[in-house]
């Protein structure tokens, strides 16, 4: 028993032996072929660089040659339409831009990022145009107002102290002032540091004078020109009109104030009469006071002219 149990603790051993011997051997087979894959593809990715690096380096080398080094490609014609938000000049100020510059070189997303900062610029559009044409068009935003911080309606008119207000009550002030914009009303009354974000109105007062505005000039037939709106009561809202009427609007149901208003003027039109004042805040029994001493009007003084042409010889006999 004890030579069996001898020879078998050895060939037990033997067999252990070659097992590790074997688990070396695999793993050194394993290693070694890991390594030559690495090697492989570092040099694949090495030739892939200097691919890469050699395919970049010509293709600048062939833009330079071709496009942002070829003369035929320097900027010789600036296409503006502008539409009266900023003068040729100072819009080149402004960019940078300049004549004779590689229109390729010309970094048109900050050109676009610079002009979309001026407050009037509601669109920008830039474009290439082969050879040597850069082309920019400016769309203005549309204001419908001035605004001004002063109190008083009778503070004199001055644009470089006021600013434009669009119908989303976006404050702007004008780099260039057209003649378009002096025959805007003025709205009174309203401080810049209290709007807050323009895209979410914050000043109510503001908002309930350009919702007038926008009802009074989309209204068919108006006889009314507003001149200019106070909102510093804040329950009310005092409007001077072209013909300097004073009119007092209550601070809702413009429509319904407006119409009530135009049957007004419609009747100092037919009667030759002017209106000097009008309270639209009563329901009833409007308070309205007429200007003394009106001129008639055209039409009136046309038809005394003809009654008098149509009865020459009444006029002669009183003279008589």
């Amino acid at each position: 028993m004890t030579i069996g149990t001898t020879r078998d603790e050895c060939v037990r051993r033997s067999n252990r032996g070659r097992q590790l011997l074997n688990v070396r051997i695999r793993s050194t087979t394993a290693r070694r072929k890991r390594q030559e894959i690495a090697a492989k593809l570092s040099v694949i990715a090495l030739i892939v660089a200097l691919v890469c690096g050699f395919t970049w380096f010509g293709a600048n080398k062939a833009l330079d040659k071709f496009f942002y080094c070829n003369p035929a490609y320097n900027l010789r014609e600036l296409n503006l339409e502008l539409d009266d938000v900023i003068t040729g000049e100072d819009l080149v100020a402004r960019t940078g831009i300049e004549i004779g510059e590689n229109i390729f070189g010309i970094d048109l997303s900050a050109t676009e990022k610079s002009l979309r900062s001026i407050p009037m610029v509601a669109d920008v559009y830039i474009e290439r145009i082969l050879p040597s044409t850069v082309k920019i068009t400016l769309t203005s935003r549309t204001p419908v107002a001035w605004v001004s911080p002063a109190t008083d309606p009778l503070t004199p008119y001055d644009p470089t102290n006021m600013d434009l207000v669009d119908t989303n009550g976006l404050l702007m002030k004008p780099l260039l002032i057209t003649s378009s914009y002096h025959q805007l009303p003025v709205i009174y009354g309203v401080n810049p540091k209290e709007i807050g974000d323009p895209e979410s109105l914050h000043n109510d007062d503001l908002k309930k004078a350009l919702t007038l505005l926008s009802i009074a000039r989309n209204s068919v037939d108006s006889l009314l020109v507003i001149r200019s709106l106070n909102i510093t009561k804040g329950y009310c809202i005092d409007a001077i009109t072209d013909q300097n009427a004073h009119i007092k609007f209550a601070s809702d149901d413009f429509a319904t104030q407006l119409e009530k208003l135009r049957r007004l003027l419609e009747h100092c039109r037919e009667t030759g009469r002017e209106l000097e004042s009008v309270n639209l805040m009563a329901r009833k029994n409007t308070p309205v006071k007429f200007v003394m001493n009106s001129v008639p009007s055209p039409t009136k003084r046309q038809e005394s002219s003809e009654k008098t042409k149509s009865n020459p010889q009444k006029s002669k006999g009183k003279k008589n």
